[in-house]
């Protein structure tokens, strides 16, 4: 037997999974770490808390596998796309690693928006705007707030870019992650000098591009020793985690769509080519499949039930610590209880910003027609009809440029709740199926790029198609189309009216 291990490295946690040439799943192990938020909008880790993960992860996965190390035979590796680490010339960290989602670059975005033009921005970048969570505004906000740690930078990464580094000693990074920083051109997929001239990012301060899935040699004799794997293990540069999550769900061809609900709802639609008619309002990337790329918007996620969870349900709380019920489950059937629409109580789900197609940044979470006769399982409820329409209004975007879908590939920790994917199929009007195995899923899909590179599949195709498997269908319930449609005009109304008060 052949083994690969796929590293996920995520918002909270990093995840591990030892994967045989059958595609099964043989040791997986998830290793989390806390970031901090700060009211600024600065939302940070120290590198080391990620460094301490990524070896729980991965010795915890192998020793799981009980898979002998010299057969592991490549490392894949999954991850955000927008989570940067700055290096001094001892390749150390200078400051902590800056998360996804973090803010701090809101001025800088809009100050590279203006200087350059939107049809650069859109055929360049592939969105309508620079935004924060760009890491050139990021970058440009650490240059104008802390000048010493940007002078003294001497190699600007990704997290997945480090990790990379520290299996291979390498700093390579990929057309998938590179495409979501700000300073790479998607369309002819290199760096976009004009963009590093105008911040002061110096090319040899960034890692080597190549093309998704690619393999670039063996592991250092001290990252085998210290993560107990054998020296002729081949390090894979991997991909971005939604592109990831793609392929291990199984949607590689146009026709079949994807989410994920995790810290963020995304949906991913994969297309051959860039549309001319995209005027960067549906976020444009490179795709985990090389030559390919996505539609890929993005909102905040099943963060806002844990938010709900922890603020507001420590009789579900307590129930798991005495029993072991698991408090998502049990709000699960508080919302099974709650009849569709939520008795006219709607949530927009915007708690770090809008999706499309407003992409406000500064647009922030909101019930709307709370009455005395709503209780607990209303407002959960209302949140997670919340979040699928705005997964509804993104697929619609992404069909409005060419983009087909007739079913939804549903993975993260949303997948796990049978009311929501419920939900999802009942407002989308299209199935949604629950991959096996779903919150493993880039790591399949990092696991399956390595596999190809390494020899061990001839090809994504054959790998998907053997080893994607559906575990669940939920079909719409056609009961609930017209109070749904009723709900999603409201919702929009809503938006549309309260758009202009964010700030």
């Amino acid at each position: 037997m052949k083994y690969i291990l796929g590293i996920d490295i995520g918002t909270t946690a990093i995840k591990a999974a030892v994967i045989g040439e059958d595609g099964k799943v043989y040791g997986e192990e998830t290793s989390e770490y806390a970031l901090t938020t700060l009211s600024s909008g600065e939302v940070e880790a120290d590198l080391q808390l990620y460094k301490d993960a990524f070896a729980e992860a991965i010795k915890g996965a192998v020793r799981k596998s009980k898979a002998d190390k010299k057969e592991i035979k490549c490392v894949g590796f999954s991850s955000t796309a927008e989570t940067c680490v700055f290096l001094d010339g001892d390749y150390q960290p200078l400051c902590k690693v800056i998360a996804w989602m973090d803010t701090r670059g809101t001025e800088e975005a809009e100050y590279l928006s203006e200087h350059f033009s939107k049809e650069d921005i859109i055929s360049k970048v592939g969105f309508d705007n620079i935004y924060a969570i760009h890491p050139v505004s990021k970058i440009l906000a650490v240059k104008n707030k802390s000048p010493e740690v940007f002078s003294d930078t001497r190699m600007f990464l990704q997290i997945k870019d480090y990790f990379v580094y520290v299996l291979s000693g390498k700093f390579i990074t990929e057309h998938s992650v590179a495409s979501d920083h700000g300073f790479f051109d998607i369309t002819n997929r290199c760096y976009w000098q004009e963009m590093l001239d105008f911040v002061g990012i110096k090319k040899e301060y960034l890692p080597e591009i190549v093309e998704p899935g690619k393999e670039i040699g063996k592991i250092t004799k001290e990252a085998a020793e210290e993560y107990g794997l054998d020296r002729d293990t081949m390090i894979n540069v991997g991909a971005f985690d939604q592109g990831c999550g793609a392929i291990g769900a199984g949607n590689i061809r146009p026709g079949i769509a994807s989410e994920s609900t995790g810290s963020a709802l995304v949906t991913v639609a994969t297309i051959d080519e860039l549309s001319a008619d995209s005027k960067g309002d549906v976020p444009t990337l490179c795709s985990g499949i090389p030559g390919k790329y996505m539609y890929q918007p993005y909102c905040t996620g099943a963060m806002i039930t844990k938010w709900f969870r922890d603020a507001f349900c420590e009789t579900e709380k307590k129930i798991e610590k005495e029993t072991g019920l698991n408090a998502y489950t049990q709000m699960d059937a508080l919302v099974k209880a709650t009849p569709p629409g939520a008795e006219g109580l709607i949530m927009l789900p915007y708690f770090q910003g809008s999706g499309i197609p407003e992409l406000n940044e500064k647009a922030s979470g909101v019930y709307y027609g709370i009455n005395a006769g709503h209780t607990r399982g209303h407002f959960i409820r209302a949140i997670m009809e919340g979040l699928a329409i705005a997964l509804k209004r993104m697929l619609e975007c992404e069909k409005a440029l060419g983009a087909t879908m007739d079913e939804i590939r549903s993975l993260g920790g949303g997948s796990k709740s049978e009311a929501w994917c419920q939900i999802k199929a009942d407002i989308l009007g299209i199935p949604v199926k629950v991959i096996k195995n779903s919150a493993s899923t880039p790591c399949m899909g990092c696991a399956i790029l390595a596999g190809v590179a390494n020899g061990i599949w001839p090809s994504i195709e054959s790998a998907v198609e053997q080893f994607v498997e559906i575990e669940k269908i939920y079909v719409p319930n056609l009961e609930n189309a017209e109070i749904y449609e009723e709900t999603y005009r409201k919702y929009v109304e809503i938006t549309q009216a309260l758009n202009p008060t964010f700030c």
